[in-house]
């Protein structure tokens, strides 16, 4: 009798063993997400970096026919550093170390392409963000490009070679390739060279259609209604009026960050709304991976239909990590600039160089004038 209590009393009881498996099931998710973790990070700051070829405005200069600009004459200091990058009004700059910079881009297209496409099909780049991640100084910034901003760019031919180079929106950047992975490289040359070379080391872009299916997996998106375009007249959006605090649903934020109106300023009043959109996402998808690093790898499984990028899943798994703990001030540079109508009815945008300028000395570079 005692032995069969003895024995008895050695069993662990069924709450005890599940929670043993289930400990031993989180540590070897931990571990794994561990890894992806030091595998994206190994791969992305082993990269070798270069300032780009920024040059100063002068305070005179007009930009040229091409939108160029002529070369700065210097102001320096008595006293100079020993390594700078570019001088501006008698200041001295550096690029940042441990900058990692990304382009995003969001297509005007509801499905990524099974195959590619011909060279010069309908998608867009309809939404252009580039985020700039200081893993020095722990800070993320982000620089939304205006879709109808003019720039010189790749054309190619229906072979894929190029053909030559012509002058158009950016967005068509995208356009004049495959729908795929050549059209993110077109998009990112002509992103690069809008920031004199800036070295961009990777891209996501996210087909429009996946909107809803993130929205969702966030579990909505709260955001105030802009009164720009008429919602609550759109099939499940009679609750999107003008000042009111809306958690949107899947098909409402769709509809909230792709509507516009076809006017001068019709692309600018929706990129206030996707800034708006994002500005709010982007801190409910901190909170979360905050909160839960592996809902990284469940979010982008999900949407995964939508997203074509030329960085894997360890690196994308440590670039959401590392920009969920950076800090970040809740705004988007926005590069100034003057719009007029073609007489195509296009909407063109002519960015200030100065603007451009300005922006990537706050973004990019760091004062090292020595102290007099």
């Amino acid at each position: 009798m005692e032995n069969t209590n003895a024995k008895k009393r050695k069993r662990l009881s069924p709450i005890l063993l599940i929670f043993i498996i289930l400990a031993a099931l989180t540590a070897a998710l931990v571990c794994a997400a561990l890894i992806i973790w030091m595998s994206g990070r190994a791969s992305l700051s082993g990269k070798e970096t270069k300032a780009p070829m920024l040059v100063e405005v002068p305070a005179s200069a007009e930009p040229d026919e091409n939108g160029g600009i002529a070369a700065p004459t210097p102001a320096p200091t008595p006293s100079v550093p020993i390594d700078y990058d570019i001088t501006s009004g008698g200041r001295y700059y550096k690029y940042k170390d441990g900058l990692i910079n990304l382009l995003f881009i969001g297509v005007d297209s509801n499905k990524k392409p099974k195959e590619p496409l011909k060279y010069g099909n309908d998608n867009q780049a309809d939404v252009i963000i580039l985020a700039s991640l200081d893993t020095v100084n722990d800070k993320m910034s982000l620089i939304a490009v205006n879709r109808d901003t003019m720039c010189d760019m790749a054309i190619l031919d229906k072979d894929g070679n190029t053909a030559g180079v012509g002058r158009a929106q950016i967005a068509l950047s995208y356009s004049y390739g495959d729908g795929l992975n050549v059209s993110c490289e077109l998009c990112r040359e002509a992103v690069s060279a809008l920031f004199y070379g800036l070295q961009i080391d990777g891209y996501a872009a996210f087909y429009m259609g996946g909107v809803a299916d993130l929205n969702d997996a966030l579990g909505g998106i709260t955001v105030t209604i802009k009164g720009d375009y008429p919602f609550s007249n759109m099939p499940g959006c009679k609750n999107m009026k003008e000042g009111a605090e809306v958690t949107l649903t899947g098909k409402q934020a769709a509809a909230y960050i792709r509507s516009r109106q076809l006017t001068e300023t019709g692309n600018a009043e929706r990129m206030a709304r996707q800034k708006q959109y994002l500005l709010a996402m982007i801190q409910t998808a901190r909170q979360k991976v905050a909160e839960n690093p592996a809902c990284v790898l469940n979010i982008y499984s999900s949407l995964s239909k939508y997203i074509l990028s030329d960085l894997d899943v360890s690196e994308l798994t440590y670039l959401a990590t590392e920009a969920a703990g950076m800090s970040f001030s809740g705004d988007i540079y926005k590069l100034e600039g003057e719009s007029i109508v073609s007489d195509e009815d296009h909407v063109e945008l002519t960015l200030d160089k100065q603007s451009v300028f300005d922006t990537m000395i706050e973004v990019f570079y760091q004062d090292v004038t020595p102290q007099e």
